[in-house]
């Protein structure tokens, strides 16, 4: 595992342990149930909907944010 993906990891998990926002914490909850379909590793789906933001605009708004904060983008 490369450097890049090892922060990617923790940016996204210190965000999910941040978040006290109901809405946010059911998205994230949905996108894990999807990769578990898909057969996707849960921050391999969050990467695909980072990149494509079709129906979760929410969700990726308040990462980008988040991660801005954390001086991670």
């Amino acid at each position: 595992m490369q450097d890049l993906e090892r922060d990617f990891i923790k940016v996204v998990d210190d965000f999910i342990m941040n978040s006290k926002d109901m809405e946010t914490l059911e998205e994230i909850g949905q996108l894990d149930r999807e990769a578990r379909l898909l057969g996707l590793s849960f921050y391999d789906m969050y990467c695909v909907v980072l990149q494509n933001v079709a129906g979760h605009q929410n969700l990726v708004s308040r990462f980008r944010l988040y991660a801005k904060t954390r001086g991670s983008t």
